[in-house]
């Protein structure tokens, strides 16, 4: 005999799916509120395009060409901790989003019992010696049972908690973006401060080597008689104030090289840079121009759209959990006389039933809910409405950071040479007798400030660069 599949029980359940199915396919959702994310124009700077192409792209570390930093995100985006953060926070929502979608199905329960009869019997004869026998007989029995139960979804409350579900995970997946996003930006700036630290520090041991060379000549002329005491101890302060001035720089550049080791994943102790200048880089060209899909390309503001979207979905699942549901239960079982009977021939009912179930009084319980995700979403417009403002902020910030401080990076370099020229100026009067030393140093003192500001100045540069990169969207959509 050809044992029953224990697919059977299914069977019995299919009239009940059917119903579920026609009843839903003729659900009254649409009575649900519809809500759209809000609609924002783009300023006029941002109606225009600068082309076909997209600008930055994807990879525009690369533009900057530095090997060393295109490896350094590489490693970042690898083995950074925020990162992988993100992508288990992905992980909750689609979980989530399956938990959500499992309302959309029956639910199935097995039960099971035996049951262990014994049964004996006894003979026997008298006169001739005669004896008796006996003997015992065991049955073991067992029933199963199927259970099922779906919930009609007649006015969309489980599939619109299905659906603001998955725009969470759209949410989370966009939030993974922004923050691969701010890691790379993080990375760039972290490296650039790096190699200007040590533009400072070179200059810095460079400005005091300058400075001790100029206090032995001094202490030259003093041995002779033709300087004072005076001058030499203005030498010596300000030597002093120039070594001075080295550890903070070491410290510094210490702690940006660490906070970079952090970034890519890596134990800080140990980690290294290469390269040793911002000179080594590239700044490339802005291209002309503002993308009118600024929107599309942000993935902050299509994580706040996301958001958005699902609040809308919680408010009709909310609605509609105020609305009458419909239950059908069906059952299936099998009672044989051994277990491998509960997959072989057996005697199968089914029964089908349908509950009409409406809440009568829940204290405001419901009515307090959609309350909560009306409220949720009214916060949630003012959430996409503010971080559309901020793109639009941080477009202009980094457009006019760029512009500004390549002028003051400009008119730095002219400060720098003009104060290297007093500086000679300064020791050739000097040295003429036409002028005194505090007008030596104070020129001296100029330079080295000029030399730091020029450095500093080139940094900004690159930050309003990547900064500009990153209010752009980095490439994202691409």
């Amino acid at each position: 005999m050809v044992a029953r599949p224990f697919i059977a029980p299914f069977r019995a359940m299919r009239p009940m799916l059917a119903l579920g199915a026609a009843l839903t396919a003729g659900a009254c959702d649409f009575l649900a509120p519809i809500l759209d994310p809000p609609q924002v124009s783009a300023p006029p700077a941002f109606q225009y395009a600068a082309g076909e192409s997209l600008w930055p792209p994807a990879d525009w570390w690369r533009a900057l060409g530095s090997a060393e930093l295109a490896d350094l995100i590489r490693r970042a985006a690898a083995d950074n901790q925020d990162l992988r953060a993100a992508l288990a926070r992905i992980e909750q929502a689609e979980a989530n989003a399956r938990i959500a979608d499992a309302a959309l199905f029956p639910t199935l329960g097995l039960s099971g019992q035996g049951t262990r009869t014994t049964t004996g019997a006894k003979a026997g004869g008298s006169g001739g010696g005669g004896g008796g026998s006996g003997g015992t007989r065991t049955r073991i029995s067992y029933q199963g049972t199927l259970n099922a139960a779906y919930q009609v979804d007649l006015f969309g409350q489980n599939r619109s908690a299905a659906a603001a579900a998955a725009k969470r995970v759209e949410a989370s997946q966009f939030d993974r973006e922004t923050v691969a996003l701010t890691v790379t930006a993080d990375v760039a700036h972290t490296y650039l401060q790096v190699l200007a630290l040590r533009d400072r520090l070179r200059l810095a041991r460079e400005e005091l080597v300058n400075a001790e060379r100029v206090l032995g000549i001094l202490v030259q002329q003093q041995n002779v008689g033709t300087i004072s005491d005076l001058e030499v101890a203005q030498q010596r302060s300000a030597v002093a104030s120039q070594r001075a001035s080295i550890p903070g720089l070491e410290q510094s550049e210490r702690a940006a090289t660490l906070a970079l080791g952090v970034l890519i994943g890596r134990v800080p102790t140990g980690f290294s840079v290469n390269a040793q200048s911002l000179s080594e880089l590239t700044l490339p060209p802005i291209i002309a121009g503002l993308p009118s899909e600024l929107l599309k390309r942000r993935p902050d503001i299509r994580r706040a759209e996301a958001n958005l979207q699902a609040g809308s979905k919680d408010i009709a699942s909310a609605w509609a959990a105020r609305f009458p549901s419909i239950s059908l239960t069906a059952s299936a079982g099998t009672v044989s006389a051994a277990l491998s009977g509960l997959l072989g021939p057996g005697s199968f009912i089914t029964q089908l039933a349908a509950g009409l179930v409406a809440p009568i009084f829940e204290g405001g319980r419901l009515e307090a809910t959609q309350q909560l995700q009306e409220a949720r979403y009214k916060e949630l417009v003012a959430v996409y409405s503010q971080a559309v403002l901020v793109s639009f902020r941080d477009v202009e910030t980094a457009l006019s950071a760029s512009q500004l401080y390549a002028l003051q990076y400009e008119l730095t370099r002219q400060a720098l040479a003009q104060a290297r020229r007093a500086y000679e100026l300064a020791q050739v009067r000097f040295n003429a007798g036409t002028v005194d030393f505090i007008s030596v140093l104070d020129a001296q003192r100029t330079v080295i400030q000029a030399n730091d500001a020029l450095v500093q100045a080139d940094l900004a540069r690159y930050t309003a660069l990547v900064d500009l990169y990153v209010a752009l969207g980095g490439g994202f959509g691409n």
